[in-house]
C-alpha cells in the first residue's frame, strides 16, 4: 500500500461518536467515571431552503484539551439523520470524525483522493457553560456509510472553537486530559482495506504501511489490529490520557467496572455492551 504524500490540509481526530439506545443512561455512566459532560443539546441543520430545522439527534459531550468524545442518540428517526440506520446495526461506537481547519479545502482533497463525498454542511448546536455560551456552529460533510462499515466517516471544521472547549470542560474528576487513539480489529482482509480508506480521509501512514499498525491523525492515531476470529472490522478500543490512573481506577470500582491493568500506567475498563469496546487509559505527564 502507498503512503499517501502529507496534505497541505492535514486532519486530525476531532472526535469520536457514540450512537446511544439511551443518552441520559450514557450521561450518567461518562458521569460516575469522573467525566465532566457538556449539557444536554439538540442537533439543527440547515434545509436546501436555508431554513434551520431539527436533525434528529441529541448529544452530550466529553470534551478534551485535545480531542472530544460524542454520546448522541437518534431522537426522531423521521428527521433523515445519516445515522438513524446505524441503530439497526448496532450500537456502540459509530462516528469517526476528522478535524479539518478549512473544509472547502479538504473536500476538494478528499475528491482528490478518489472518495465520494457528500456537500458541505452547516450545522449546530446551543452550548452553555459558566464561562460562556451560544450557538456553536461547525461546517461538516461525510462519506458514504453502509450497514457494516466500521466507522461512520466524517470531517469537521469548528467555525465557534472558543464555544467548544470552555476550561470548565476540561476539568475532569478523574483528570482526563485528551483523546489519544482508538482501536480497530478484524480480519486482515477487511483491515487492509479499511485502512486504505482511512489513508484516503487523511490519516497518514508510515513508510511501509501494509493493513496494520499505527496511521497518525495529529497528535493521536489510529491501530488496527489483525483477528482472524472476527467476522468482521469493528472498533474495539479507546485510549484516552491521563496523569494518575488512580481516579478512573477508583470510579471503575465504585460503578462495579473490572478494571485490569495493562502493564505499567495503562489500565483497561469494559464499557458494557451499549459501548462495544474497551476504554484504554494511558498515564502520561500532565500538559504544561
Amino acid at each position: 500500500m502507498q503512503t499517501a504524500p502529507q496534505a497541505p490540509d492535514p486532519v486530525d481526530l476531532d472526535h469520536v461518536g457514540f450512537i446511544v439506545p439511551d443518552l441520559d443512561a450514557a450521561r450518567a455512566l461518562f458521569e460516575g467515571l469522573g467525566f465532566a459532560l457538556t449539557t444536554r443539546a439538540d442537533h439543527t441543520r440547515r434545509d436546501a431552503e436555508g431554513r434551520v430545522v431539527p436533525a434528529g439527534s441529541s448529544q452530550h459531550s466529553v470534551m478534551f484539551g485535545t480531542g472530544y468524545i460524542e454520546l448522541m442518540q437518534i431522537t426522531d428517526p423521521q428527521a433523515g439523520h445519516q445515522l438513524t440506520p446505524a441503530m439497526r446495526e448496532r450500537f456502540g461506537l459509530h462516528v469517526l470524525a476528522l478535524g479539518t481547519g478549512d473544509a472547502a479545502a479538504c473536500h476538494a482533497a478528499r475528491q482528490r483522493a478518489g472518495l465520494e463525498v457528500g456537500a458541505v454542511m452547516d450545522w449546530s448546536r446551543a452550548v452553555t457553560t459558566p464561562e460562556r455560551s451560544g450557538l456553536a456552529r461547525f461546517l461538516y460533510f461525510d462519506t458514504r456509510w453502509s450497514a457494516g462499515d466500521p466507522s461512520y466517516v466524517c470531517w469537521v471544521h469548528h467555525a465557534t472553537p472558543e464555544l467548544v472547549r470552555s476550561p470548565s470542560l476540561l476539568r475532569h474528576a478523574n483528570g482526563a486530559t485528551a483523546l489519544r487513539g482508538l482501536r480497530y480489529a478484524g480480519p486482515r482482509a477487511a483491515l487492509r482495506a479499511w485502512g486504505r480508506r482511512l489513508v484516503q480521509a487523511g490519516a497518514v501512514a508510515a513508510a511501509g504501511f501494509d493493513g496494520t499498525g499505527r496511521l497518525s491523525l495529529g497528535q493521536s492515531w489510529i491501530e488496527l489490529v489483525p483477528d482472524e476470529a472476527m467476522v468482521r472490522v469493528l472498533p474495539v478500543g479507546l485510549t484516552i490520557a491521563y496523569p494518575s490512573l488512580e481516579p478512573l481506577r477508583a470510579a471503575a470500582q465504585r460503578l462495579g467496572l473490572a478494571a485490569a491493568a495493562q502493564g505499567a500506567g495503562a489500565l483497561s475498563i469494559g464499557l458494557g455492551p451499549g459501548f462495544g469496546l474497551t476504554l484504554q487509559a494511558v498515564q502520561e505527564a500532565p500538559p504544561r
